[in-house]
Parts: structure tokens; sequence; C-alpha cells
């Protein structure tokens, strides 16, 4: 379909999954970035597009932040079941007590930072600070527009 497009399957966290979010992001940004410049020479590249599952959605997302300077090429951002909200609010029982289990247990900074619990204030906690991100704010604005909205 389309035999000028080059894929990068992103395998930078695969062993760090429980770590800090922005830490994630910072990583992939950086592979993002170094296979842009070894298979990208000049001006080559077309456009840019990020597809996310589930974590891997937030992950982009803080990535954004050291991918500026690619900001005219964002063409399209798809996350599948990605926890842009969190996990915060639970009607499950069982899913709060597997939580706690998982964030002590494992030492998940990763689950502290999905369940906002990661500070008091709930404006200090990553997930508030990337949602007002506002090269964030700035991508997902203009990828609406240009797509004409969802």
């Amino acid at each position: 379909l389309h035999p000028e497009a080059m894929f990068l399957c992103s395998c930078i966290n695969e062993d760090n999954t429980e770590g800090d979010i922005a830490d994630m992001g910072e990583r992939l940004a950086n592979e993002v970035q170094t296979y842009i410049s070894e298979n990208c020479p000049g001006s080559s590249m077309g456009r840019i597009s990020f597809i996310g599952h589930s974590l891997g959605g937030l992950i982009i997302r803080a990535s954004l932040v050291h991918l500026e300077e690619f900001s005219e090429k964002m063409y399209t951002y798809i996350s599948l079941s990605t926890p842009h909200l969190g996990y915060m609010y639970t009607s499950s029982k069982i899913i709060e007590a597997g939580m706690w289990i998982l964030k002590r247990w494992r030492k998940s900074h990763c689950l502290t930072q999905l369940s906002m619990s990661d500070s008091k204030n709930i404006e200090e906690t990553f997930l508030y600070k990337l949602s007002q991100s506002k090269v964030n704010l700035f991508i997902i604005r203009s990828l609406i527009i240009k797509k004409g909205g969802f």
C-alpha cells in the first residue's frame, strides 16, 4: 500500500514497564530520534504517526515533549485502551486490592502514577501534569484540526 512507509516497533521499554512513565517517554523519544537520524537523511522524512496500546499510549504522550523538533511532521496519534485518566477510581474492591498489592509488592512506580497516588496534591501527580502539557495539548489539538475531528 505504502512502499515508502517505514515502521519502528519500539522495544526500548519492554524490560522496564514498572518504572516511571516520564522516563519511559524519554527513552522512547531517544529511540525515535535515533531511528529518524539513521533512516531518514536530510529532509526525506514525511510524516510521523504513533499507535499505542494501553500503557504505550501514555508513554507516547510522555515522549512528545522530547520530540518537539518534529511537531510539524506529526500526523496521527492512535491510542487503544490507554488509561488516559489513570486508575484512580474503581468500583471494584478486587481491583483496588490487586492494585494495592502490586504497588507494594512489585514497587511499581508506574502503577503509583496510574492510580494518581504519586503525590498528595492531585495537581502534582504525573497524569495531571501530562494532561496539562502544552506540547500534548498542541499536538492533540492540531491532530483534531487536521483530521476534522474524530
